[in-house]
């Protein structure tokens, strides 16, 4: 290599050291790509600088140009992290995905599964130089969205993400005025005082003066308010119009339409006039009226782990959670790298365990996960199977055998329920429940707990089947 080719190479490395933010500060420069669309399709409708993922759109939008909803966005930068284990967080609503380094499986990821409000936190190894991106899809109503890190040796407590939440404001008094036509004309029926418009009449109406149809209202109101965005939230049958400081924000005084208005607005500081007029026809009567504030209050981290026995995915980027402790036995459902689950049985050699998936019982092998407090997990499926006629292995257990075929051990009592295991013909499970109709029996095969059909199974000798509770 030539001494001038030398130097080049040593300053792009120079140069790159120095573009890279060190991941400490947590001061990265984003670049923003904002699109008109939920899906991160076509050319950026935006794109500029952000010195942080910390943004709360609320019902509003990033910048002039982009949707107030259907919008997303994808934050990219190069961080250069010291060597360690580090725990990314992520608060977003509505939809959001995290990838390190371009690793296809995501650190984190909620698209197609909202988890509002809620803080989701992963770990990953880092070292040195790091690309770090952000996809965030907006679909409707608030938006927000909140990103940080930090290195598991400093004991991370969780971060201080404030969540937006609604308040309603703007409550009393109003001055309503009742009228038995539908245009508003001649005196008032009635003048009255009210703390907010609206209510559900149902077929009738809110005074014994006004007719069941074709009467009106106008409620009328001012309001000492701070200056902000606020969003008007309406309903009605029929009709509806609201008027603030003389601008018409919404005027749908025809038939019932059952839409919902959510629009944003702007207020001013102090003063604002507020009229509220509605109309009903026939038939049902309702009003329903709010004006809210997105406001801020501290979202609380996920718990890392359950307490007591626990699992983390530590070998694998999806592991397979199976019906049974062995490779053959059918997979249930999947869980992802760094997620963790409750501990509920183990074989005897420790080389699978029982895990509880939100509900789902299933089995994941040892070697792909790190294992917290399990030395008190009982060894589940041990003893032989239970033969007719032996109760079980404990006196007075009703049991139930396959025959005259190998019968479907289901997740619910119903053919619609997925299939999570099978009963050999001839073998027996534990009975611990049934159907009210005794159509469907729900038995412990082996560890595995599902349903079988009672028409291809026998209950053992003498069994008192009222003495099994109802469970399903």
């Amino acid at each position: 290599m030539s001494r001038k080719i030398l130097v080049i190479a040593l300053l792009v490395t120079l140069l790159s050291v120095l573009i890279t933010q060190p991941a400490a500060a947590q001061s990265a420069s984003w670049i923003a790509q904002y699109y008109n669309n939920p899906t991160l399709t076509g050319d950026a409708a935006v794109t500029r600088g952000e010195s942080a993922i910390s943004f709360n759109w609320g019902q509003g939008s990033p910048a002039n140009g982009i949707n107030a909803d259907n919008f997303s966005a994808r934050f990219t930068t190069d961080v250069s992290f010291p060597a360690g284990t580090y725990r990314f967080y992520m608060l977003a609503d509505d939809q959001a995905r995290v990838t390190v380094n371009f690793n296809p499986l995501p650190l984190i990821n909620t698209l197609g599964q909202s988890r509002l409000g809620q803080v989701i936190s992963a770990d990953v190894q880092l070292n040195g130089p790091t690309h770090i991106q952000i996809d965030y899809v907006e679909l409707s109503s608030d938006a927000y969205l909140y990103l940080s890190w930090a290195n598991l040796a400093t004991n991370p407590t969780g971060p201080n993400f404030q969540a937006p939440v609604n308040i309603p404001v703007g409550s009393g008094p109003w001055t309503v005025q009742y009228y038995a036509n539908t245009n508003f004309s001649g005196d008032p029926t009635a003048i009255l005082t009210t703390s907010n418009p609206g209510g559900n009449w149902g077929g009738g109406s809110p005074l014994p003066s006004l007719p069941n149809d074709n009467w009106t209202a106008r409620w009328t109101s001012t309001q000492n308010l701070n200056a902000g965005q606020y969003t008007l939230n309406v309903s009605a049958d029929d009709g509806v119009r609201v008027t603030i400081n003389g601008a018409t924000i919404i005027n749908q005084l025809g038939a019932a339409t059952g839409q919902t208005f959510s629009i944003p607005v702007t207020l001013v500081q102090g003063n604002n006039n507020f009229v509220v007029e509605f109309v009903e026809f026939g038939g049902l009567a309702f009003l329903n009226y709010s004006l809210t504030q997105p406001t801020t209050s501290f979202a609380t981290p996920i718990p890392q782990s359950p307490t007591g026995p626990s699992i983390t995915v530590s070998g694998a980027f999806r592991l397979n959670v199976r019906a049974t402790p062995d490779i053959t036995g059918a997979i249930l459902t999947r869980i992802n790298r760094n997620e963790t689950y409750p501990v509920v049985g183990r074989n005897a050699q420790s080389s699978w365990f029982q895990i509880n998936v939100n509900g789902t019982v299933g089995w994941v092998a040892a070697r792909f996960v790190s294992t917290f407090n399990i030395g008190a997990v009982p060894v589940v499926g041990a003893a032989p199977v239970p033969q007719p006629g032996q109760g079980g292995g404990q006196t007075g257990q009703i049991t139930v055998t396959a025959s005259p075929y190998t019968v479907n051990l289901r997740q619910g009592p119903g053919t619609q329920f997925s299939r999570i295991a099978r009963i050999p013909a001839g073998s027996t499970a534990a009975l611990v429940g049934r159907n009210a109709l005794n159509q469907w029996y729900q038995v412990n095969f082996n560890g595995i707990v599902g349903w079988v059909s009672a028409e291809f199974v026998v209950l053992s000798a003498g069994a008192n089947i009222n003495s099994v509770p109802v469970t399903g």
